[in-house]
């Protein structure tokens, strides 16, 4: 038969911390990511926000070049 260790408790209070240690650490790992994906999330939000800026302008511009067409219009009408 195989000998069996005996375990003390200062061997299985140094294994759990051993293996609390490796969670920590991944958790960590995955507060990094976590990080990154938020801080890309808040570019996102500032591009799109900048986008949807430059398109109310576009579209408030051709809305302003068409009334301005149609009051030439108008006027060329009216006779003015």
């Amino acid at each position: 038969m195989a000998k069996s260790k005996n375990l003390t408790i200062n061997d299985l209070g140094g294994m759990i911390k051993d293996g609390f240690d490796g969670v920590n650490k991944q958790l960590n790992e995955v507060n990094k990511r976590l990080d990154k994906l938020e801080t890309g999330q808040k570019e996102l939000k500032r591009d799109m926000d900048e986008v949807k800026m430059k398109f109310a302008y576009v579209a408030y511009a051709i809305d302003l070049d068409e009334l301005k067409q149609r009051v030439k219009t108008l006027e060329k009408k009216a006779g003015i």
